[in-house]
């Protein structure tokens, strides 16, 4: 019978000492309010700089509003659900993660479509091109505070697969963001909307993906550990 491996005195007197006390972490709800908490901020600082949009009196508060909720809580869905794949065999599968994300995108296009039949919005000569540029700069500015926000809240909970959790805490920013323009910018017409606006949802989603992938790697560097072939998202 093999006598039980017992580690030298010295190590066990090592790790003894390197012991501290662990604070457990939050629910992932409970830490998605974090980033909620950014909102009212953000708001604020938009309609002091950029103002409120034209239309307003066609399209009315309660739209105005409601368009702001509606993006507001799904993105903070898809934070939430980040901030759970955070956490090691914590997250939903990857079936759920890719249905939530393509229920936010037809959320985000029909209630585009709803704030069009309510509002014909300011007329652009050119939709896919007036407006469009300052439209998505001003977004992507507006969510990457709330990305550095996941990102930190993320890394926290050193996540194995973060690529994950940075393609739905991105795209939940981007959703959160958007509402939050959409105070500004009164534009209504669908193909401005889904192209410059979305496009600005997708790039804070791919650099909640890259921000993952950097962190992935060095995760793989510090324990040197090899790369798997990669067939999808981590």
């Amino acid at each position: 019978m093999a006598l039980p491996l017992v580690p030298p005195h010295e190590l066990r007197s090592a790790i003894a000492a390197d012991l501290r006390p662990v604070r457990p972490l939050p629910s992932p709800i409970l830490r998605a309010l974090v980033v909620a908490g950014w909102i009212p901020a953000a708001v604020a600082l938009v309609l002091a700089l950029l103002g409120l949009r034209r239309d307003l009196a066609l399209l009315g508060w309660p739209m105005a509003v409601g368009q702001l909720a509606l993006e507001a809580a799904l993105g903070l869905v898809l934070v939430a659900l980040a901030l759970a794949e955070a956490v090691p065999a914590r997250g939903v599968a990857h079936a759920h993660a890719a249905a939530a994300l393509g229920l936010a995108a037809a959320a985000f296009v029909v209630q585009a479509a709803v704030a069009r039949s309510a509002s014909a919005g300011v007329a652009v000569p050119n939709p896919f091109v007036s407006h469009g540029p300052p439209c998505f700069a001003l977004q992507v500015l507006v969510g990457l505070p709330a990305l550095a926000v996941v990102a930190v809240l993320v890394v926290r909970a050193a996540p194995l697969r973060a690529v994950w959790a940075g393609v739905l805490g991105g795209a939940g920013v981007g959703l959160i963001a958007d509402g939050i323009y959409r105070l500004h910018c009164p534009v209504t017409d669908l193909r401005h909307v889904l192209l410059w606006h979305g496009a600005a949802v997708v790039l804070l989603a791919l650099a909640g993906v890259a921000a993952g992938l950097v962190w992935e790697r060095a995760e793989r560097e510090r324990f040197g550990v090899r790369p798997a072939s990669r067939g999808r998202l981590s």
